[in-house]
């Protein structure tokens, strides 16, 4: 075998400083220059475009799925677009519930300009005392009594007059009129006289059966008794007729002095209010209290109709109160709601239920309640999609609501609902504008699953998790630093603590030259290291504590790495960092927690016989690989026919396995390390165990930049540094990850001093030349590689158990 010589190594070798770009503390623009910047948004304007085209259309549909990943300034930025509008998107109004007179399980809406339904409510209070106490004043005055007076003699002396020649009648013909007990009732009845007393019908029946009474006799007396029962009826039908006539004139002389005391006080109270449907509904009150004015007056005479002793029981006057769902007398500005619980009763608003002492379920029009749709009308609300989407019936009645530009208030949902309260309130015009906010992934799911969403939800906002690092956004990265800083009573950061965590987000974003917008994070460090330079002392933040409270972080969520790590360091799992072996080399994957990733490396082998099932990848048999994976494989196969299998069949039976792998492997990074295997098992040309690797390749043996790329190198690191560096140790890398680096600072160090390294190779012959001191080699004109070359040990191994597999078949 030929060696390659160290010129190569050095070629591909990461010089330190592009392991991590640093900041000159220097150059960062100075409190001049950041101090213009006022904004609260920084590195979305695509997202705010989309947002503000959004929210300024007024067409049908035009509302706003907000997108992006989370920390991103999602309900920041939108509060502060929504901050825009300083004027509502149409006229505010006051929205009041009150009595239907006419259908009381339909309760009236009321749309009012803000201010006047509390304005109307307070009118109608003061309406209800200056009733309770200028009706029984009216109905109080001797004028009034003699009147009424006048009209119960009439009626008593037409009555007795009527009752007196019945009996004067009844008593000729030898009968009495009676009173008898019937139960709870009084009965009366015409009876005949016999030997000076009334005798009633069944006992002459008796004496008749007996032979006291003749039969002739006894038949006078029950035609006689049946004549006159007659007339008594006709008398009672009359006494009754009489009593209507009185009920009618003594309303109408309630009507007549106490509809003077309504007429002035509807009057005055309308009066304040040029507004149709509030005249019409004080015309319907007016109507009300006309109909009910003894009752109203704490009067009702026995046996009187019309407000029934049920009505007594509760307060006479409730059906003129008001009920103001919303009002919006006090706002300035566009109403803007955020709604945390979506519900639907939070959403739609409610009709309470409440029971009284014997159970029975009390509901009116007084039991409505506003929601959130409500309160945002005119306005624009903020949903978040996974809590709307997790409450059941939310989205349904939302999308309902949006598309017959209808809000209808229901009674709440659950156990209570079998118990129907009958109540139907006025719908209430709906113009409101739907900001919703989720990652993605949820976007996606319901566009492809429901032309409701297309149609409800036509901007989509979506916000970038990254954005470029240039001198425009630095000013607006270190405004949002002194903003923090000075709302939240921090600690100051120095230039080199500023540098510091610039730099830190540059690996948040996983590019040197771009910054995450996960400005919660910033925010975090701020405030914990602000912490650690209280502790020590100081007033300022400096680079060490901002280094400290990265440290931390990360120490907080990363046992699982440790406990990895430790079962390396114990040959638990075992991961081998020196040496050198056929088919066998140290790949690199990312664990991923949730809150925290950290590099894992792993043993991948091969082996390679011959056979015809060509490359079989165990995972997948074993049914722990991922589709991703699966097709990583798949191109290593049309690798090797596309290099090796073009001048003769490919008889190849080879096994590539993740060592000590348990659970589901998915990506494609861990490719070219499988064929790094897969080649030095078919040339038995050893591999250095002191080098990871990690990459995708093409079928033309290309190296592809793959995620990740930061943990990757620093988990073998830590591997490695733990077992002791020695100057042989590194990672190798695609070249298309170089702007992907920002590595810690310990890791740099160590390159720098020459006891680990990173070199950054392009193609799959790149890499193995490095892994194993062979070169590689090129193909000649007639498609030979050079004798002693890699590729060459690998072709004739490959001809060699064609030619086996053909002879043995």
């Amino acid at each position: 075998m030929e060696l390659k010589s160290a010129t190569n190594s050095k070629r591909l070798r990461i010089s330190p400083k592009r392991l991590r770009r640093r900041i000159n503390p220097r150059q960062l623009p100075g409190p001049k220059a950041y101090g213009k910047h006022r904004t609260h948004i920084i590195g979305q304007e695509r997202a705010i475009e989309s947002m503000q085209l959004g929210l300024r259309i007024e067409s049908p549909g035009y509302n706003v799925f907000v997108s992006g990943p989370s920390g991103s300034g999602k309900m920041t930025t939108t509060r502060h677009v929504l901050a825009e509008f300083k004027q509502p998107r149409r006229p505010l109004r006051d929205y009041a519930y009150v009595q239907n007179f006419l259908e009381p399980d339909r309760p009236r809406l009321l749309i009012l300009d803000p201010g006047d339904g509390a304005r109307l409510k307070k009118g109608m209070e003061r309406l209800i005392k200056s009733l309770q106490r200028e009706l029984p004043k009216a109905l109080g005055t001797e004028a009034y009594h003699k009147e009424r007076d006048r009209l119960l003699n009439d009626y008593q002396g037409q009555e007795h007059e009527l009752v007196t020649a019945f009996q004067r009648k009844a008593r000729r013909q030898g009968f009495a009129l009676v009173e008898m007990q019937g139960g709870p009732t009084v009965e009366h009845d015409v009876l005949p006289i016999v030997d000076g007393e009334p005798v009633p019908l069944p006992v002459l029946e008796e004496q008749e059966a007996e032979g006291k009474l003749s039969s002739k006799r006894f038949s006078q007396l029950a035609k006689r008794h049946q004549r006159l029962r007659s007339e008594m009826e006709q008398v009672a039908r009359r006494t009754r007729s009489l009593a209507r006539e009185l009920n009618s004139d003594l309303e109408a002389l309630d009507r007549r002095v106490g509809g003077v005391v309504i007429d002035n006080l509807i009057e005055e109270l309308a009066e304040q209010f040029h507004n149709e449907s509030v005249s019409d509904y004080l015309d319907e009150v007016k109507e009300f209290l006309l109909d009910r004015i003894p009752a109203l007056a704490g009067r009702l005479e026995d046996g009187e109709e019309g407000a029934g002793s049920g009505e007594l029981m509760v307060d006479p006057f409730a059906p003129l109160q008001v009920n103001v769902v919303l009002t919006n007398a006090h706002r300035k500005g566009c109403p803007v709601v955020f709604e945390p619980s979506p519900t639907v009763a939070r959403l739609l608003g409610t009709i309470e239920r409440s029971t009284d002492d014997s159970g029975r379920v009390e509901v009116d029009f007084m039991s409505i309640r506003a929601g959130s749709l409500l309160r945002a009308n005119g306005g624009f609300l903020l949903l978040k999609a996974d809590d709307l989407l997790g409450e059941p019936g939310a989205w349904k009645i939302l999308k309902q609501a949006l598309s017959t530009g209808q809000l209808e208030i229901r009674p709440p949902e659950g156990p209570m609902a079998m118990i129907s309260t009958g109540l139907k309130p006025d719908p209430i015009p709906l113009d409101v504008k739907i900001i919703l906010q989720g990652d993605d992934m949820l976007y996606r799911a319901l566009y492809l699953a429901e032309d409701d969403f297309k149609k409800t939800f036509k901007v989509k906002a979506e916000f970038d998790d990254v954005m470029e690092c240039r001198a425009s956004t630095l000013e607006k990265f270190l405004a949002f630093v002194q903003r923090v800083v000075q709302e939240e009573d921090l600690a100051h950061p120095n230039r080199r603590a500023v540098a510091e965590l610039v730099e830190e987000m540059m690996r948040e974003a996983e590019d040197q030259q771009k910054l995450s917008t996960r400005f919660r994070v910033v925010a975090d460090l701020l405030r914990e290291a602000t912490y650690w330079a209280r502790r020590a002392g100081r007033r300022t933040i400096t680079r060490a504590e901002i280094a400290r409270a990265i440290s931390q972080r990360r120490r907080r969520v990363n046992l699982a790495e440790e406990k990895y790590r430790e079962d390396i360091e114990r040959d638990v799992v075992m991961v081998s960092t020196s040496g050198s072996r056929v088919g066998q080399v140290n790949g690199l994957a990312v664990f991923d927690l949730g809150d925290y990733s950290f590099g894992k490396p792993c043993r991948i082998t091969a082996s390679a016989g011959v056979g015809r099932q060509g490359v079989v990848n165990i995972e997948r048999e074993a049914g722990l690989s991922g589709a991703i994976h699966d097709k990583g494989v798949y191109i290593l196969g049309g690798f090797l026919s596309e290099r090796f299998g073009r001048d003769f069949p490919l008889t190849l039976d080879a096994r590539i396995c993740f060592e000590q792998s348990y659970s589901e492997i998915d990506g494609d990074s861990a490719s070219s390390s499988e064929v790094f295997a897969l080649l030095s098992s078919l040339a038995r040309v050893p591999l250095s165990q002191a080098i990871a690797v990690t990459g995708s390749i093409n079928q033309r043996g290309q190296l592809q930049p793959i995620g990740g790329v930061n943990q990757k190198i620093e988990g073998f690191f830590d591997i490695c540094q733990a077992r002791g560096l020695d100057g042989s140790h590194g990672v190798i890398i695609p070249r298309g990850n170089l702007h992907n680096l920002m590595l810690r600072h310990e890791v740099v160090e160590a390159v720098r001093r020459g006891r680990f390294h990173v070199w950054a190779a392009a193609t799959v012959d790149e890499g193995m030349e490095l892994l194993t001191g062979v070169r590689a080699g090129r193909p000649g004109r007639k498609g030979v590689y050079p004798p002693g070359t890699l590729n060459r040990l690998v072709a004739d191994r490959l001809r060699r158990m064609a030619e086996t597999y053909r002879d043995f078949s």
